[in-house]
């Protein structure tokens, strides 16, 4: 599951836990990517849908995930060797 989130929907860790346990959704590890948009706006959902699908694609393909942010469902962060 791909979703993205602006830093104002984002709010606590545990909130994503919550979300993800009221979705029915069973997960270990979440990844974590950020875009910095251009000239202080963010990039809207649009702009986002190609780096998710590329994350995915990623995963996916058993690609290098150094690129990215993870964190198991504690909330500790996991370092890919």
């Amino acid at each position: 599951m791909c979703v993205d989130k602006t830093l104002d929907q984002l709010g606590s860790f545990g909130d994503l836990v919550k979300e993800s346990e009221e979705m029915k959704l069973d997960w270990q590890i979440v990844l974590v990517a950020c875009l910095s948009g251009r000239n202080g706006i963010m990039p809207t959902s649009e702009e986002a849908t190609p780096s998710l699908e590329m994350m995915a694609q990623t995963v996916e393909q058993g690609g290098n995930l150094s690129n990215f942010l993870a964190f198991d469902k504690k909330g500790d962060p996991i370092q890919f060797g």
